[in-house]
Order: structure tokens, then C-alpha cells, then sequence
């Protein structure tokens, strides 16, 4: 069984007002202060594991669990990926990243990041995943001793990038005791945690079996918020009277529009998922997270990304124009044309809205370019007026 797997299976088990506890004792820093009596001289360098995302399939959250961690200076941490979204394990304090950069929002001010996308040479108006975000700059297994720029590279279950392996883990030794900050290079938003580092002969740490607890009781919070969340924003599609007797239909994109679950808990959905309109009726999709609405006539679905080998270094992560550029041949839906909207979410977005015009009766699917792999698509049926 997956570890991710039987942390659920442990959260249930525990209980809501132990998991609870365990998650109070965390944030007041009490994790590990009965974890061992052994003397200080006896204490051995360890290798613990934290989990990097929850959720499978449609489902995504975004956090470390457990979202701050007390080890040794000596021990080795591997963030290990059990869900089907990629994370990126990032440090970034007092350091300076490769390349083009944005603003850390978790950050000290002034702190800075890889940017998300930078410019493909020699091509204009074509852009790729930044590398310094999609690949490592260490080996996994490195030192860190803080102050200086550390990327795990994107970590991610059963992928292969242009014949590049992508593995689902990193891992550091911490060699100098302090605190230390990191985030998810992907979700800079709202996915973080700290690394406290301690003296090798501190006694107040936590075995890998308290780690596991308390990560338990993180993850079954969130993905306690999933179902109310979905139900809340999915039962029905929001409408308005439009001309000619004409409605106005509305599809998030995603879940955090509304706001209505916390913001570590993503569903990669559209809410709702089928809708049910008159021809003459428009659909307009909206998003503040990465996401597109896409109509494609014959498959297969255009990828996000087109992997380019490159005789050095890691590939080329393309992103393809045909997901990321707005396709609209037609104010009218047509099931023979390909329709995009382009990615709704700022900054850089097409828009954060987009609609679409049906008159033709029928069922038509359509995917999130951006998504399609987890299972994000919706159907718009069209009744005859």
C-alpha cells in the first residue's frame, strides 16, 4: 500500500479529536519533546521522510505533511510524492536563483524565485517551463547548509520527459542547525513548510512514527474539506436572462474562485461537470487558477507540453501555443473547429473569463489542456430551442 494510502487509512483510525492534537502539538513546536531518552552521545544521523502533496485524480492538495519538521544536523530528509500532481521542493532564503525570477510571495521581501515560464531562444511568442523550476541543480542526496539556491526539480510519479526520468523523490542532509524555510516552485502560493535543524545531540526530535502522525492528522483535515467543497460549488450552474430569451450559463474552472474551500484543497474540476443548456444559450467559463476550457473536434488533445531533447542539459519543456493561445474561429460553437480559451488564471492570463455561443443540439465534451491527464473534462448538452 502506498504510504500515502495508509496515512488515510491512519487518520481514520486516530480519530478526529486525536488527529487533531497531534496537529495542535505540531504547530506549538511540541513534536518529539518525549521522543527518546537516549544520551547525547548515542545519537545517530537518520534518514526521514516527508510527503509532498496529497490526492489522486482530480483531487489536489497543496502542502507538506507535516508542514514543519524538527531534525538533527546530520539527518537526511526525503519529500517523497504519493500524489498525481508534480511538486517541487524549493529553498530560496538568502539566496539567488538562476535566471529570470519573480517575487517569492511567502517570502522575506526582496526574496526571489524562478520564474514559471521563460522564453524559448530564437523563438518569438514561444515559452517554455522555466528548467530551473522542472529539474534539480543538486543531486538529490546533497548538503544543505543553507543560503544558497536548492531546486529537487519537479517530483512526479510514472513521468518521462523526452527520455529524462522524472523521479517522485529528493532528498537533503542538513548539516548546520537553524531554521529554514521552503516551498513548492509549482504552488509558491500556498504551498510551504520549515526544515528546523538542531543540534546532532538534541534529544527533543521526532521519530519517523510521530512524523507519520502528525502528517495523518494534516492531510486528513484537508482532504476532510474535499466533498463540502465540491458539493458547495458543483450542485447546479449559476445562469442569467440574455437576449432573445436566451440565458447566460457560468462554469468554474476549478474551485478556488469562490474561495468556498481552503486553499491548499484544489479540485482540478469543472463545477459543474455537465450542463444542460437551449441552443441559442452562451457558456462562460471562469478560473483564477491555471486552467482552460478546450474543444477538440477529433482526438487526440493537444499536450501542454512538447519535451525537445537537447544535446546538453535537461529538455526543452515546450509549452504548446494550441493550449496556451486563445482559438475562438467563431463567436458560435462549431463541433467541427477547435476551440480554446486559453489558460484563464493571472497573471499573464488570456482573460479570467471566456464564453462560448451553442446552437447546434448535441453533446460536446471538452478537457483543460492543462489537466486533461488527471481527468478534467465536462460535456455542455444542447436541447433544441
Amino acid at each position: 500500500m502506498h504510504l500515502l494510502g495508509m496515512a488515510r487509512l491512519a487518520f481514520l483510525s486516530l480519530g478526529t479529536t486525536a488527529a487533531l492534537g497531534l496537529a495542535v502539538l505540531a504547530a506549538n513546536g511540541g513534536l518529539g519533546s518525549s521522543a527518546t531518552t537516549a544520551s547525547a552521545q548515542a545519537q545517530e544521523p537518520r534518514d526521514l521522510i516527508v510527503l509532498a502533496g496529497a490526492g489522486q485524480d482530480t483531487v489536489m492538495v497543496t502542502a507538506f505533511f507535516p508542514q514543519s519538521i524538527r531534525i538533527r544536523a546530520g539527518d537526511t530528509l526525503t519529500w517523497r510524492n504519493e500524489s498525481d500532481q508534480d511538486h517541487v521542493v524549493g529553498f530560496a532564503q538568502g539566496s539567488t536563483p538562476p535566471g529570470p525570477t519573480t517575487s517569492n510571495v511567502q517570502g522575506a521581501p526582496g526574496e526571489r524565485i524562478p520564474s514559471a515560464n521563460v522564453p524559448v531562444p530564437g523563438r518569438p511568442g514561444i515559452t517554455m517551463s522555466n528548467p530551473a523550476r522542472g529539474f534539480p541543480n543538486v543531486e538529490s542526496g546533497a548538503t544543505y547548509s543553507g543560503n544558497t539556491f536548492v531546486s529537487s526539480g519537479r517530483l512526479q510519479k510514472d513521468l518521462d520527459w523526452a527520455g529524462v526520468p522524472v523521479p517522485d523523490s529528493f532528498s537533503l542532509t542538513f548539516d548546520t542547525p537553524g531554521t529554514y524555510p521552503y516551498l513548492c516552485l509549482v504552488h509558491p502560493e500556498n504551498m510551504s513548510g520549515t526544515v528546523e535543524v538542531v543540534a546532532p545531540s538534541a534529544a527533543d526530535v521526532p521519530s519517523q512514527a510521530e512524523i507519520d502522525a502528525v502528517a495523518q492528522a494534516e492531510m486528513g483535515l484537508l482532504l476532510a474539506r474535499v466533498e463540502p467543497g465540491r458539493a458547495a460549488q458543483s450542485a447546479s450552474a449559476q445562469n442569467e436572462p440574455g437576449p432573445n430569451n436566451s440565458q447566460f450559463w457560468y462554469v468554474r474552472a476549478g474551485n478556488s474562485e469562490q474561495g468556498a474551500v481552503e486553499a491548499r484543497v484544489q479540485l482540478m474540476e469543472f463545477l459543474p461537470r455537465d450542463v444542460t443548456i437551449t441552443a441559442g444559450d452562451t457558456v462562460i467559463w471562469r478560473a483564477l487558477s491555471l486552467h482552460t476550457a478546450t474543444f477538440v473536434p477529433s482526438p487526440p488533445s493537444p499536450a501542454f507540453f512538447l519535451p525537445e531533447a537537447q544535446p546538453e542539459g535537461p529538455p526543452w519543456m515546450v509549452r504548446n501555443n494550441l493550449i496556451v493561445e486563445r482559438a475562438k474561429p467563431a463567436g458560435v460553437f462549431n463541433p467541427a473547429q477547435y476551440f480554446n480559451s486559453g489558460p484563464l488564471n493571472p497573471p499573464g492570463a488570456t482573460s479570467t473569463a471566456w464564453g462560448l455561443t451553442f446552437d447546434t443540439p448535441g453533446t460536446f465534451e471538452y478537457i483543460c489542456g492543462v489537466h486533461q491527464e488527471l481527468g478534467m473534462k465536462g460535456t455542455i448538452t444542447v436541447l433544441p430551442r
